[in-house]
């Protein structure tokens, strides 16, 4: 099993190890369950509901109500970047081998040929997908460009330039304000940040503040030292990372 080896913007290799085939297949499991708990459930509530309706009605009411649990992959990786409950769960992700993060599209892709993969003979064409590639794809991956990683061991994200993002982000800076930084200002920034909030050096923030003032001309004075900075941190990232 090869690690996927992964070169940033910030030209910063990140590995990671593709997650095992049984962490695979535990986190499937989990999902398998909660969607046939789901299935269980709604039946039983729509059963009294539709006990006088037409079978034409009834079946578009249960098509309905079930459509969720059938989506539900592509529904909780998309929400969820990459995860479901099932690889949360074993702390596993769908990344990009590109580097990028994945988009609907990639996880549509995923869910569509899963469809195949799983259903036919057993799943047993993505079980010979994942132990024969390289990096434990199965067919939906291969396609994706995608591939299922653990994050157990993964390096700390703190220790590069990027900053964790919510999918739904929105920035404070504009991009033409944190372009005027390169990689190893904004690297040296953190490192300053990480080092004055660890020992408490509230000179160390203001200096940093205003050096981000004087080069973007963004003014900062109404949001507290260590918020700006951060906030320049994350924006760094956003644009970057696109």
């Amino acid at each position: 099993m090869s690690k996927i080896q992964i070169k940033t913007t910030q030209n910063i290799l990140l590995a990671f190890e593709p997650a095992s085939l049984g962490d695979r297949m535990a986190a499937f499991a989990i999902d398998f369950v909660l969607i046939l708990g789901y299935g269980f459930v709604a039946k039983q509530l729509l059963g009294d509901f539709t006990y006088h309706m037409s079978g034409e009605t009834k079946f578009a009411l249960y098509t309905l109500v079930m459509a969720p649990g059938f989506f539900y992959p592509l529904i909780a990786e998309t929400l969820m970047q990459g995860q479901t409950i099932g690889k949360r769960f074993l702390k596993i992700r769908v990344l990009k081998i590109d580097g990028y993060q994945a988009s609907f599209s990639d996880f549509l892709m995923r869910w569509l040929f899963g469809l195949l993969e799983l259903e036919l003979f057993l799943g047993s064409i993505a079980f010979t997908s994942v132990i024969a590639t390289k990096y434990s794809q199965r067919l939906g991956d291969l396609v994706a460009g995608t591939a299922v990683i653990t994050e157990r061991n993964k390096l700390n994200i703190s220790h590069t330039i990027l900053e964790e993002l919510s999918l739904s982000y929105q920035p404070l800076f504009s991009q033409a304000e944190v372009l005027l930084f390169s990689d190893q200002d904004a690297q040296t920034i953190k490192n300053y940040l990480a080092q004055a909030l660890k020992t408490r050096n509230e000179k160390t923030l203001i200096r940093l503040a205003d050096k981000i003032t004087e080069v973007s001309q963004r003014a900062h004075t109404s949001y507290p030292t260590v918020d700006f900075i951060q906030q320049f941190l994350k924006d760094y990232s956003f644009y970057t990372m696109k």
